[in-house]
């Protein structure tokens, strides 16, 4: 039945008219329509007609539009095909929280750009625009160096892990039947030794870079281990309302390198112990670059050092929080909080270690932040070379390193 038959042209509005009083665009009118949001009549002759109850439909649209919702999820509650709104309002109601904090990010990163410039700032350049500009970018180049989705980077973490495996993982067993939550389980460099020394237990392994999680999903198949499963999920979104992602879900809670290069390490902390049930454990391992001794001793090498702790300053992060993981648990609510050092050692007497550790990990670490710390006006590029030569200096048969890590265990209330 066309629009002419079911009631007077005068009742209904062409799509021209329609767009003059709604302020849409006749295309946008038409993308809504082929979305299945608001579908016209047609006349004899081909032409859209929106009568009252087309238009009364329009508004409720619009009205959804405005509270941000996407036009699939608004053509599926008009046309009363969502057989459970709640969680549509739900769901919505946490993509609006994540952009929220998302922003609130961004907010962070730029205040942390300007104090950075503030305490940088020698006076002389007059706070030019090109100065503060020159902190944003050099902040900007190593969060892409340091979330580890670079293929070199992901090389690195692999040789880290395979070096560090008994040293970090020497006590961390889950028992057969428990739900463990790995946060931010990045390129998977931690996720296959989890998986494997606790193969009763069943791993939820979550971070929010889709790329990172296609190469931790890839690495745990090569390896064959079938008790991970990965979720793209921000720990800042944690907990859900419901799910398998709801608070009191787990019993354990599995934290490596992640807190390092969060702004708010305190928050992510409390949101963690929301997702345990009560005396559930969480175990917390972190470094601290201001730790790091060698011989031969070497203040260029110290400066590069230097470069890499303060760009992750610059970044949110903290390269030296592995010595405030006592606080920052008993800050979050967690209890019996217990934390030993992990040293790593390495001289002429044992070579692999010298490699793993000081060649492939932690100068390949320090190396991969030339090109942001030389741009960011840190360091002189000669300056930052000769760092790094006598980084690998120190893992010859005359050489001495020396670093730790620090474990965290904890129990939720």
């Amino acid at each position: 039945m066309t629009a002419d038959e079911t009631f007077p042209v005068a009742a209904s509005w062409s799509v021209g008219q329609l767009a003059r009083a709604t302020g849409l665009s006749v295309r946008v009118l038409r993308h809504w329509e082929q979305m299945g949001v608001v579908a016209p009549d047609r006349t004899a002759g081909g032409q859209r007609r929106y009568g009252p109850a087309q238009v009364t439909r329009l508004y409720r649209a619009v009205a959804l539009r405005r509270a941000g919702f996407g036009l699939g999820q608004i053509a599926a509650l008009l046309a009363s095909r969502n057989p459970d709104p709640a969680a549509t309002l739900r769901t919505h109601l946490a993509q609006l929280e994540e952009d929220l904090r998302r922003r609130g990010e961004l907010r962070d990163r730029l205040a942390a750009a300007l104090r950075a410039y503030d305490e940088n700032s020698d006076g002389t350049d007059g706070g030019t625009a090109d100065a503060l500009m020159k902190v944003i970018e050099t902040m900007t180049m190593f969060e892409q160096y340091v979330h580890g989705y670079q293929a070199q980077e992901n090389l690195r973490l692999h040789d880290q892990a395979s070096t560090l495996v008994d040293l970090l993982h020497d006590g961390t067993r889950y028992p057969d039947g428990s739900l463990v939550l790995e946060a931010g389980c990045g390129v998977g460099a931690q996720t296959v030794t989890l998986g494997r020394r606790s193969p009763g237990a069943q791993l939820t392994s979550i971070d929010k870079s889709a790329a990172s999680l296609n190469e931790a999903r890839e690495r745990v198949r090569a390896a064959g281990v079938g008790n991970i499963t990965f979720g793209e999920i921000d720990v800042f979104s944690l907990p859900r309302a419901r799910g398998d992602l709801a608070a009191g879900t787990f019993d354990h809670v599995f934290v490596c390198f992640l807190l390092e290069h969060l702004d708010r390490p305190a928050e992510a902390l409390a949101r963690l112990r929301a997702m345990l049930r009560p005396g559930g454990t969480i175990t917390v391992i972190e470094g601290d670059h201001g730790s790091a001794y060698f011989h031969p001793d070497s203040e260029a090498a110290r400066d590069a050092i230097g470069c890499q702790v303060t760009l992750q300053r610059h970044a949110g992060g903290d390269a030296m929080i592995g010595r405030r993981l006592y606080p920052l648990l008993a800050a979050a609510g967690f209890g019996d909080v217990a934390v030993s050092p992990r040293v790593v050692y390495a001289d002429g007497g044992n070579p692999a270690l010298a490699d793993g550790f000081i060649r492939k990990t932690f100068t390949a670490m320090i190396e991969g932040v030339r090109e942001p710390a030389v741009a960011g006006g840190l360091i002189e590029p000669a300056r930052f070379d000769e760092g790094i030569r006598d980084l690998y200096r120190t893992a010859d048969d005359d050489g001495v390193f020396c670093y730790t890590f620090f474990k965290a265990v904890a129990v939720a209330p």
